[in-house]
Order: structure tokens, then C-alpha cells, then sequence
């Protein structure tokens, strides 16, 4: 026989298995073209444009052409966020990929001081010695707000210091070189840094103030705003994935798939990013399939 105070913790068990699963079913009202309505479980919307529902707990089917607009337009975008996942689903617009299997940089990257090349069917980042500027290797696009950076990277030695992936609009005045945020990532640490509004902003001269190490303390302590700084352990000679994103007025890091942090500040909420850029800190940062993602189209 069970003690009371197992057959609690069984109960207990069994009423969140039961919670567990409602919540993971989804229910809409369906409208056709009528004007007629009803309430269904959704459960699956074919490649033959099929609405497989439950009504009354009894499964149904109905063509997708026979719904209203909106609740069409509404399963497409459930059945592809249940397929990809809901950020997966949100960054489909694919603007540039390059896995440089090509042996070489394709015609649509640009460069700023860069002694980057392709190699093994990797891009190795290199900063030429004596340079007084990273290493930035760059791709340019329409603007876009929303944005999804995704590239492998691994540092081959302990002389890897970091790199940045850079969001910028060149055609903006009121910040140093037009950034816009960034991220940057070493073996120790993920930065995550809105630069319109902060240490590139040219208002008030602050970025040739802070260059000639002449801030007030009000401003330093609203620099510090303008940055998020999470420790990690990144493994050397081991390849590993960096996802950044910027949605709306936020920064969102992943590395291997698991979120690291996100960062809320004004200036990431931008809305015409139109470069994005590569820049390797020193050397010895190796990069591979990378990819760049725009919200999709309403």
C-alpha cells in the first residue's frame, strides 16, 4: 500500500501531467467564407492545404481556401512557427549566406583593414600587424530592422583575443562610422553594447570626449548603460555557433543554441541597419557558415 504522502506527491504528479498537456493544446475560432464559425483544436496543416482539427473531439478536415483571410494568414504562420520554432519562424528572410567552400571572398563582401582570408574552406580573420584598426570584413544589404546573425566560430589559440559582430548604417550622422549595436565575443565573455546611443554617439561631442579620456562621471555612469557584460567559457580549437539578433529595441545572444543574454536599450530599436560586419580583434578566430536573416514580411 502507498502512504499518504506518496499518493500526494502521485496526485501531484498526475495534476501537472494534465495541466502540462492542456496547455500544449491549441484552440482557435475558425471562421469560414460564410461567416460561420466554430471552435476547433488545431492539429496540423498539410502541404495540401488541409486544416486538420478536432471539433467536439471529433477530427475534422477543412480546406484552407475555405477559411477566412485572416484565420489563413494566422494558420500559416502558426503551422511554420510550430514547424521552425517561433524565432526560427520570425528570421526567415535569408539576405546572405556564404559557407566559403568557394575558396575565396565572393564579390559582395567588403573590407576596412582587413588581411582576412579564405582558407580550407574557412574565413580566418586577421588584423595585419601594426594596424590601427580590427580586422573588419563586412556584407551591405537594404535596411532592416530585425536582424539574425548566425556564424561558427572557434578560436585556435590563446593568442585570440575577440571579435564583433557589428550592426551599422552607414548613412547614419549622429554616430561614429554609423554603429549602430554589437556584440562581441571572447573566450571569457559575451558584450552585448548599444553604440548609437552610447560610446559612438557624436551628441554632445561625447565620442571625441571619450576618446580623449575626458567624460564627466554622470556620462561614464550612463556609458555603463549602454552595456551588458555576461562571463562564459568558451572551449579553444572547438567550433562553436553564434546567434545574434536584434528585435526591436533588443539584443538577444545564443551561443550553441543555448541564450546567453539579452540587452534592451533604445538605440539597437534602429531602423535601418544596413551593413554588417566581421571584426576580428588580433587573430588566430576562425570563421564558417555564416549567415544573415531579416524579419519576414508581414
Amino acid at each position: 500500500m502507498l502512504g499518504a504522502a506518496m499518493k500526494i506527491v502521485l496526485s501531484a504528479l498526475l495534476l501537472i501531467t494534465v495541466l502540462s498537456s492542456a496547455q500544449a493544446r491549441e484552440f482557435r475560432d475558425l471562421t469560414n467564407l460564410e461567416g460561420k464559425t466554430i471552435k476547433a483544436e488545431l492539429l496540423d496543416l498539410t502541404e495540401d492545404g488541409m486544416v486538420k482539427v478536432n471539433v467536439n473531439l471529433k477530427p475534422f478536415q477543412i480546406p484552407l481556401d475555405q477559411l477566412s483571410a485572416a484565420d489563413q494568414e494566422w494558420l500559416k504562420k502558426w503551422n511554420t512557427e510550430r514547424k521552425l520554432g517561433k524565432e526560427a519562424a520570425y528570421f526567415s528572410r535569408e539576405l546572405f549566406a556564404d559557407d566559403f567552400s568557394a575558396g575565396a571572398f565572393g564579390e559582395r563582401w567588403g573590407h576596412y583593414k582587413s588581411g582576412s582570408v579564405v582558407k580550407d574552406g574557412v574565413l580566418v580573420g586577421i588584423t595585419p600587424e601594426g594596424s590601427d584598426h580590427s580586422a573588419v570584413d563586412s556584407i551591405r544589404f537594404e535596411g532592416e530592422k530585425d536582424l539574425q546573425v548566425e556564424v561558427k566560430f572557434q578560436f585556435v589559440s590563446e593568442q585570440a583575443k575577440s571579435f564583433n559582430v557589428w550592426f551599422d548604417d552607414k548613412d547614419l550622422k549622429e554616430s561614429h562610422a554609423g554603429h549602430v549595436c554589437q556584440v562581441t565575443v571572447s573566450p571569457t565573455q559575451v558584450v552585448m553594447s548599444d553604440a548609437k546611443t552610447g560610446a559612438f554617439t557624436l551628441e554632445n561631442g561625447l565620442y571625441d570626449r571619450k576618446k580623449a579620456n575626458q567624460l564627466t562621471e554622470d556620462e561614464k555612469a550612463m556609458l555603463e548603460t549602454k552595456t551588458a557584460r555576461v562571463p562564459v567559457q568558451i572551449e579553444l580549437k572547438k567550433w562553436h555557433t553564434l546567434t545574434a539578433r536584434t528585435q526591436e529595441d533588443q539584443i538577444e545572444v545564443l551561443i550553441d543554441g543555448k541564450q546567453v543574454g539579452t540587452f534592451k536599450s533604445p538605440g539597437v530599436a534602429h531602423p535601418t541597419k544596413s551593413l554588417v560586419s566581421l571584426t576580428t580583434n588580433a587573430v588566430d578566430v576562425h570563421y564558417d557558415d555564416f549567415s544573415l536573416k531579416a524579419a519576414a514580411k508581414p
